[in-house]
């Protein structure tokens, strides 16, 4: 073997390394840097191209269930493309926002060793901790004005947006609750368990954000189902109803002023009736639905939403918009009756799946992940979103990685 082979090799090895470097990275860059977050992408896929072993990657692919099916949504999208009513600009944007699912099989091609998965979860717990550190300091007024906090008491948001933030102080609440339940004494399940309790503090009456309110709500009732399966389900109830009763009840709190919100814009909206800025969202839904009844089984193509929607509301007071903020409805306008229930075939297969991963806290982990996509995609576009979708590809690809053949029974 010549000197010349034996670098390129060495090369390879230390380009793959990297690769999973970033990685872990990647988890600490989402919630805190979409620029970080995007330059730790762009590192990881030219580190997987530079580590080659094409073959063993691609058979890794092959043999993964649902890294199939996340390439085949994508090739749904690149056949939407063919028909598209959008525009060139809209078509490309939506096949690159559509792109980061390929995301999931490059992550599962590079068969990251258990060390690697943990410090990546590691990582996005340490952004959550610094997230919500932030937060209260802006909650409690201690924080001069910073280009990344809002510096508002009344939305103590850092970072990114409070639908984001919301919503990934959620999961963060929701993992760090799992590592409580996991440890192995009191001692080591304390400092977990209060940041669990601390995050859902910030989610229920810090900031205003009803997706991630709704999205904590849910997966605390599936970590103590999880946990105690059907008496888990009481004990979930007993607890939301709690929470959410005195976060209610409290005028100040961020439950209590988005659900007040919420009831003003149901009122205020009529059907076919221009909207306040407030309730676009139900008058997106109305004139969504109307699109896919004339487009129902192919829709109006990738990247199409715009155009069609742009048709659906000519000649009325109401306004042209991007996307409908529901992930199901823009894709159901897009790519039709195939292309939601390919979506929603999706979110079945990886919870289905999620039982046959190394450990329960991965299973766990993986549904819970489902939930809040779920959930999130009912409010907004969250494959659209850069920071929700990247955050769905990167822990799916590094929790399914692990994926064992065969059927061992549901967890």
């Amino acid at each position: 073997m010549t000197t010349g082979t034996l670098l390129v090799r060495s090369a390879a090895r230390y380009a793959e390394r990297a690769s999973l470097w970033a990685a872990v990275a990647i988890g600490f860059a989402i919630p805190v840097s979409t620029a970080l977050d995007s330059l730790l992408v762009a590192a990881l896929l030219l580190c997987w191209i530079a580590g080659g072993r094409y073959r063993e990657k691609l058979a890794a692919i092959r043999g993964n269930e649902f890294a199939i099916v996340a390439c085949a949504l994508f090739l749904l999208s690149v056949a939407g493309s063919a028909y598209s009513v959008g525009t060139a600009s809209d078509v490309q944007y939506a096949l690159g926002k559509a792109s980061r699912l390929l995301l999931i099989p490059v992550l599962i091609s590079l068969r990251p060793e258990k060390q690697y998965q943990e410090r990546a979860l590691r990582a996005f717990k340490a952004a959550v901790v610094l997230t919500l550190v932030l937060s209260f300091l802006v909650w409690l007024g201690f924080t001069p004005n910073a280009g990344f906090v809002e510096n508002s008491q009344t939305d103590p948001v850092v970072f990114k947006l409070k639908i984001t933030h919301s919503v990934l102080m959620s999961f963060g609440a929701f993992a760090f609750a799992l590592q409580a339940r996991e440890a192995a004494d009191w001692r080591s399940r304390l400092l977990p368990a209060l940041v669990a309790g601390l995050a859902a503090f910030n989610v229920f009456y810090m900031v205003p954000g009803r997706t991630g309110q709704l999205v904590l709500l849910a997966l605390l009732l599936y970590f103590f189902f999880s946990w105690l399966r059907w008496r888990g389900l009481l004990v979930a109830a007993a607890a939301g109803a709690t929470i959410a009763g005195t976060a209610y009840l409290a005028p100040s709190s961020a439950l209590h002023r988005r659900v007040q919100t919420t009831i003003v814009e149901i009122g205020d909206w009529r059907a076919g009736k221009p909207a306040q800025f407030g309730n676009m969202r139900l008058e997106a839904s109305s004139n969504s639905v109307e699109i896919v009844k004339s487009h129902p089984w192919v829709g109006a193509g990738t990247g199409g939403f715009a155009a069609a929607y742009a048709r659906q509301v000519q000649g009325t007071s109401m306004m042209p918009l991007p996307q409908p903020e529901n992930q199901y409805l823009l894709t159901a306008v897009q790519m039709g009756v195939v292309g939601l229930a390919a979506l929603l075939a999706l979110f079945a297969l990886q919870w289905h799946l999620a039982s046959r991963l190394a450990t329960r806290t991965e299973t766990d982990l993986a549904r819970a992940l489902v939930i809040t996509m779920a959930v999130g995609c009912l409010f907004n576009s969250f494959l659209l979103d850069h920071t929700e979708s990247l955050f769905y590809a990167w822990l799916t690809g590094l929790l399914f990685a692990s994926l064992r053949p065969g059927s061992n029974g549901a967890r």
